[in-house]
């Protein structure tokens, strides 16, 4: 009979399907690349370069035509053939290239830009369940110990009033804290099934989060940051567009050949014609539209600049905030949170049996579990401003700023 139950209490523990089952842990690292090979977004990104690439490939002319052609002359027939081709100035056909070229070149740095948006977003969602998490620890440990304090208090006999206002405060803490660990382990269920927003295939209901380490923070360089490296792109495309726009001022050209057979009534006959258009004839027209282009490229100009100017002013007050909040940090974990954990060591002598003895553990134990939380807050601020100022930057990768 004792067989009998190890076995099937080993078949409970191990089954993977059980609330028994053991949860892995799942490091920063490891799940971005779960990100990069699993999110959907980063496939919608290849086919937008893949048509990009596709579409600035080759010249683009007008194709040939080939005709039949049959005229009647009397009551004899007369039949011949006809070949033409519109041929753009040489410059607007390497112009417009150009144009394609950088449009190719503009829509892979957008990519890139958004493929680091994406990780960068997928590592915010990582922190928000790990904070998340280990607030629900903390203070699961925190009505713990008030339900301990409770019993202690309610096994006491004091007449007076202080003793019972003790007690009502305890167990209204208690009461409070209750609802308060309900709503955090509805929001750990929230943020943990966040994850497969990035990642689609992974099994969340089986992984634990780990404390990252804490990135290091450096003033970046001065170098176009992300938003700026947008910007740039899309002024070459516009000035390239600006210069294909002038091209428009420029007349194409045709060529056209025709051959009859020839009948009895008229002989053989070939025609060979080259023709020019006049767009100046109506230069109101590609006056207007270079005009347009004009506009968007000094568009492009000023938004250039308006990045530049944003980008740099948010990247310093960005550097500023976070060396003062990873200060604070260091503070909280080096210093406050070590001499909180050594004043609880020195009131476990003293009596629980008091008054006294009672508000000091109280106070000393909650102000303890009270820093490990303002400790996680102030790491999820922190990795907020780290994100912001990842996105702006646009330095490094998965492999290395954001994990």
């Amino acid at each position: 009979m004792s067989k009998v139950l190890y076995l099937l209490i080993l078949f409970i523990i191990t089954c993977p399907n059980s609330s028994f089952a053991k949860k892995e842990e799942l490091p920063l690292g490891q799940y971005l690349k779960l990100v990069e090979a699993q999110n959907l977004n980063f496939k919608i990104e290849k086919a937008n370069v893949d048509m990009a690439q596709a579409r600035s490939r080759g010249v683009r002319i007008p194709p040939p035509m080939i005709g039949y052609m049959q005229m009647k002359e009397g009551n004899k027939m007369n039949q011949g053939y006809e070949v033409s081709q519109e041929i753009p100035f040489p410059t607007k056909v390497s112009k417009e290239h150009e144009v394609r070229t950088l449009e190719l070149e503009s829509q892979k740095e957008t990519s890139r830009i958004q493929k680091y948006f994406i990780l960068t977003e997928a590592r915010s969602a990582y922190i928000d369940f790990w904070s998340s998490y280990f607030k629900l620890e903390i203070q699961k440990e925190k009505l713990a110990w008030l339900k301990e304090h409770v019993k202690i208090a309610q096994s006491l006999s004091w007449p007076d009033t202080a003793a019972k206002a003790h007690l009502l405060e305890v167990e209204l803490d208690r009461d409070l804290l209750e609802n308060d660990v309900l709503s955090m382990e509805s929001d750990v269920i929230t943020y943990r099934e966040m994850l497969r927003n990035f990642a689609p295939e992974l099994k969340v209901e089986e992984i634990l989060p780990i404390a990252p380490p804490i990135p290091s923070i450096e003033t970046p360089k001065k170098a176009p940051y992300s938003l700026i490296f947008i910007k740039e792109k899309e002024l070459a495309t516009s000035s390239a567009r600006e210069a294909l726009k002038k091209q428009s001022y420029l007349p194409d050209f045709s060529v056209r050949f025709r051959t009859y057979n020839g009948n009895e009534m008229s002989p053989q006959s070939q025609e060979l014609m080259i023709g020019m258009s006049l767009p100046f004839a109506y230069f109101w027209q590609p006056k207007a539209e270079l005009e347009e282009a004009s506009a968007q490229r000094h568009l492009a100009e000023v938004e250039l600049q308006k990045a530049k100017v944003e980008s740099e002013t948010k990247v310093l007050s960005l550097v500023k905030r976070l060396e003062a909040q990873q200060a604070q940090l260091k503070n909280l974990k080096e210093n406050v949170i070590p001499r909180a954990e050594r004043r609880m060591k020195l009131i476990r002598n003293l009596s629980k049996r008091t008054m006294e003895g009672l508000d000091q553990h109280k106070s000393i134990m909650l102000a303890l579990l009270d820093f490990k939380i303002k400790a996680i807050d102030l790491r999820l601020e922190f990795e907020k401003n780290f994100a912001e100022l990842l996105k702006l930057t646009g330095e490094g990768s998965s492999e290395g700023a954001l994990k």
